[in-house]
Formats: structure tokens, sequence, C-alpha cells
């Protein structure tokens, strides 16, 4: 299926805020652009500026626990940009709350008692995307070398399984893209908007 063909099934009643969420490898940023093309809307990614240029410092001097709290803030002023955007159009998010949740539980279990931060917005569909492990290294050495800190986490496949282990605990709708092609998995999400719209489907962290 074309880009176009999605596009035209994508109604104009959609849901206003869409988060796609999933380990590295899993296909998150080629589907939540794809997904956001579809649906004329603003492609998100998290951590937003002007967080996104200090996150490398952080991310190799800070510990465990500053880091979480330095995401997290960056979740409540991505949460301010979204209500923005939405009301204009759909917002699909890549990556949101869950992720900086699920990876920071995985580096320290600590962290767990202070996981959850209610009031930012809410998406109206949070998908789960997961791979077999196999394809999931592939793409990663498949892509561009990156000098960052998930780097030092995606090929470690203990930790990325503490974090799928936590992603799966939060209630997301999952997704495996292990044998389908870009467009196929979003046309599963479109698929998924009616019933996700009627049934308000959020998953508790957020309450």
């Amino acid at each position: 299926m074309s880009k176009n063909q999605i596009a035209s099934k994508a109604g104009p009643n959609g849901p206003g805020f869409i988060c796609i969420e999933g380990i590295d490898g899993s296909g998150k940023t080629t589907t939540a652009r794809l997904l956001a093309q579809a649906l004329r809307g603003t492609y998100y990614k998290t951590p937003p500026e002007p967080f996104a240029a200090i996150r490398c410092i952080i991310d190799r001097r800070a510990t465990p626990c500053a880091r979480f709290h330095f995401y997290l803030a960056s979740v409540v002023f991505a949460s301010v940009e979204i209500e923005r955007l939405r009301a204009i159009g759909p917002v699909v998010c890549d990556r949101y709350l869950y992720s900086t949740i699920a990876y920071h539980i995985a580096m320290d279990e600590g962290l767990r008692p202070i996981a959850e931060l209610p009031g930012v917005a809410k998406p109206d569909l949070s998908v789960l995307l997961v791979a077999e492990e196999g394809a999931r290294l592939r793409r990663l050495r498949a892509r561009h070398a990156q000098d960052n800190f998930d780097r030092r986490f995606e090929g470690n496949t203990a930790f990325m399984r503490r974090v799928l282990r936590e992603f799966r605990k939060m209630g997301l709708i999952e997704i495996d893209t292990t044998h389908l092609a870009p467009t196929e998995v979003v046309e599963s999400i479109l698929g998924l908007i009616p019933q996700s719209t009627r049934e308000a489907q959020q998953p508790a962290l957020l309450s």
C-alpha cells in the first residue's frame, strides 16, 4: 500500500493525540512519521527542544534518578506543546511518558515508587511496537551510527528485555512489526482508531 493510499483511509475525526512506544529497533520513528503523514497531522518527538540540546550531557553524566527527572520534565514540557498542537490537528508522538518510565525502571528498580506523572496530556491511543530480537538487531545495525546514550543500551538484550517487560505492564495496544512493512504497521494502527475513539482507551499511568 502506498503512502497516498494510507492517507486516503485516514478520516478527519480520528483521535487528536497518538503515542507510539517501543524499544529501540521496533520501528517507532518510521511508523510515527508515516502515521502523522497519513493523518495529515504533526509528528512530535520527545525529548523536545530545549531538552534535546543537552540530552547527551545528561545521558552521559547524570545518575539514573537525575536522568529520570530530566526526562519527566521534558514530558511535562512536551505535554503543553502537544495540547496546543492537538487543537489544530492530530499529533503523533514518538515516545512519551511510557518510554521514560519503562527505561528508567529497567535501569533502577528503586525509581518505581515515583514512576508516574498525573496531569499531563493523555493520549487518545497508545501503541507499543515490538519486534523479534533478530529483526530488531538487524534494524539497529542498518542505522547510521549515533553517538548518544541509547546506543550503549540498544544492543543490550537483557536490558531491552527488562524495558519491554515494563512496557507490557502499562496496558498499551501491542503490534508486532517483525514481518510487517512500515505501511502495514500504519494500516494496523489506523484500523484501531475508531474503536479507541469510542472507548477512550487510557493506560492507568496518566489517570
